[in-house]
């Protein structure tokens, strides 16, 4: 359902392993091929082990949101459908997500990382420097794994693991994406209500966001076609807003995603600007609009397509002003 946007990519940008190899000379594209032989066998000794054992460690994952919803949680997600017990490191405030469609936990045990982003950004699965106390979390998580009686992928200290080899790997038939709307949304019917991700922009323009939004703007637009108009998202990472308590206009930022799904599990449309939030309305089946501030292509949309192609599908379009918004709201129909 992410065709459509198929045409707005920069074309050859998507990160399979043989974008690795450009800029390297004849000796790099030799030690760069070997690196990836060995992490294939890694990956598939590590699989072979835990399809034996039924049990295993995963992590630190301590990266991206985007990448936490593309590869982390439907790689955890398929182990825990194959019946694999997993032992899993990673951010507390995407618990929320590591739940079945009854709201099961799908991990055996949790070594939870505070959110310590406001201290720190993380690119991919890769930072600068760690906490004092979250990096002695890792450490003892890591000596258990290694002193355990199964199997461990370590892909926080060997970053090529991660980045192009890991990712691409468990596309290829080892992802599994719970409903876990199923869980969040009570009632089990989609409000009158859209939710917008107000997302927080550190520069004018980037090549994969676009530009920033005047949220109210964009907000008070949409009042025109729902009901109720909610802000979700994390706080340190969303733009400041000012919103009448008494208006049909709601904040809801939260670094606890719980409150997060159960708001875009219930509501009929997602707006968000090309970012990691577009991929939650695929774990509650919520449609969703992606803005974009600018002119395409749009750097990165092509992985965020290909990586969806195990996902439910749905329905996901986008707008680049406010009158493509306005025309897309008018001609909305949900059933």
């Amino acid at each position: 359902m992410l065709s459509k946007l198929e045409k707005h990519t920069f074309k050859d940008e998507a990160t399979y392993a043989k974008k690795g190899y450009r800029g390297l000379n004849i000796k790099g594209k030799i030690r760069f091929f070997y690196i990836l032989m060995s992490n294939d066998l890694k990956l598939q000794r590590f699989m072979a082990s835990a399809l034996k054992k039924k049990e295993c460690y995963v992590g630190p994952f301590i990266g991206e949101f985007g990448n936490f919803l593309l590869h982390m949680l439907p790689f955890i997600g398929f182990l825990h459908k194959t019946g694999i017990k997993v032992h899993y490191c990673g951010m507390t405030n995407h618990a929320s997500f590591l739940i079945d469609q009854n709201g099961e936990n799908i991990y055996h045990s949790f070594t939870s990382l505070r959110d310590f982003f406001h201290e720190v950004r993380p690119s991919g699965n890769s930072i600068d420097y760690l906490p004092a106390d979250i990096e002695k979390q890792i450490k003892e998580f890591q000596r258990e794994a290694i002193e355990g009686n199964a199997p461990y992928l370590d892909i926080f200290t060997n970053s090529n693991l991660y980045w192009y080899s890991f990712r691409n790997w468990q596309l290829k038939g080892r992802q599994f994406i719970y409903d876990i709307g199923k869980f969040y949304n009570d009632q089990k019917v989609k409000k009158d209500k859209v939710v917008i991700f107000p997302r927080k922009m550190s520069t004018e323009y980037t090549a994969n966001n676009g530009g920033a939004w005047d949220y109210m703007k964009l907000a008070n637009l949409l009042t025109q076609y729902f009901k109720e108009v909610v802000f979700v998202g994390h706080p340190s990472m969303s733009s400041d807003l000012n919103v009448d308590s008494s208006s049909t206009i709601k904040l809801a930022l939260s670094s606890d995603n719980t409150s997060t799904l159960e708001q875009c599990a219930s509501a009929s449309l997602i707006v968000t600007q090309h970012s990691g939030a577009m991929h939650v309305g695929g774990y509650v089946d919520t449609p969703v609009l992606l803005i974009f501030n600018g002119k395409p292509p749009i750097r990165g949309l092509e992985d965020s397509i290909r990586f969806r192609v195990n996902f439910p599908p749905v329905e996901t379009n986008i707008a680049f002003n406010y009158d493509e918004i306005n025309t897309f709201c008018g001609n909305l129909s949900f059933t």
